[in-house]
């Protein structure tokens, strides 16, 4: 039943809507704190300490979080992917803690609700980095859109290069200066990042919209244990064949695994 309720449309479409209005919100935020917040030394967290993104900023976030939930409870448009389900599971519960737990401010500093802020950031950055890199690899040799394949590649590149940069910057403030420019770093992740969640959104939806034909469901139910191959292949014609009267020559594999697998 649950499996059904993340598999239907109507999840496929929050999922595209919630990643949508959380690129939304972070841009709002961008456009209205420009003077209070400097995009370039600053942190994305410090929109949560003034207004709009006192109620934005949460928002947006949690956006993300329940678009991860909904491609962890539905899957990428993968085969054997239950351990990147597992890991956009996890991001989206280190995102709900994000956007609990506020950032410290200048007065309170960091407070153990601001180090929880900023772990759970951190880690949720992290593991969709590794989600990037383990589709990647998995879309390789299997049946995606190229333009999926190619900008999976693309995130996993930039992801990894920023998030190492990002981290140097925040350990080695002084290298490079880097502490002062710092807000970059995790502005370029986070759109990098939200762009991987959409075209894992849109593979999902695309892979649930693919429909086994009906006669390949007929020659299912009628093929009989001589007829059937352990290949699992079939062959060409087989569904013209399944629709037409007599019997059929030849070996036929199970169609509808077979069948089930391609993509339109």
């Amino acid at each position: 039943m649950i499996h059904n309720v993340f598999r239907s449309r109507a999840a496929g479409v929050t999922a595209m809507a919630a990643v949508a209005a959380s690129q939304a919100g972070f841009a709002v935020m961008h456009l209205t704190q420009s003077q209070a917040v400097d995009p370039v030394a600053t942190p994305v967290s410090s929109y949560a300490l003034t207004w709009p993104g006192i109620v934005l900023f949460p928002v947006s976030v949690l956006a993300l979080a329940l678009a991860c939930a909904i491609l962890a409870g539905r899957g990428v448009g993968l085969a054997r992917e239950g351990f990147i389900r597992f890991l956009l599971g996890s991001t989206s519960v280190m995102l709900l803690c994000a956007a609990i737990f506020r950032t410290g401010t200048p007065e309170s500093g960091l407070t153990w609700w601001a180090q929880i802020h900023r772990y759970t950031a951190g880690a949720a950055f992290v593991l969709l980095t590794v989600v990037a890199a383990l589709c990647a690899m998995r879309m390789k040799d299997a049946d995606v859109p190229d333009w999926v394949r190619r900008g999976t590649w693309w995130v996993t590149g930039l992801a990894a290069l920023t998030f190492l940069t990002t981290t140097v910057n925040t350990f080695l403030p002084g290298f490079l200066d880097g502490g002062d420019w710092r807000g970059v770093g995790q502005r370029v992740l986070l759109v990098v990042l939200s762009a991987l969640v959409w075209m894992l959104v849109a593979n999902s939806v695309r892979a649930a919209n693919v429909t086994v034909p009906a006669g390949a469901l007929a020659l299912a139910r009628t093929a009989t244990p001589a007829t059937v191959s352990t290949s699992g292949r079939v062959p060409v014609g087989a569904e013209r064949f399944a629709r037409a009267p007599g019997a059929v020559t030849g070996q036929v594999g199970d169609a509808v695994p077979a069948l089930a697998g391609t993509r339109s």
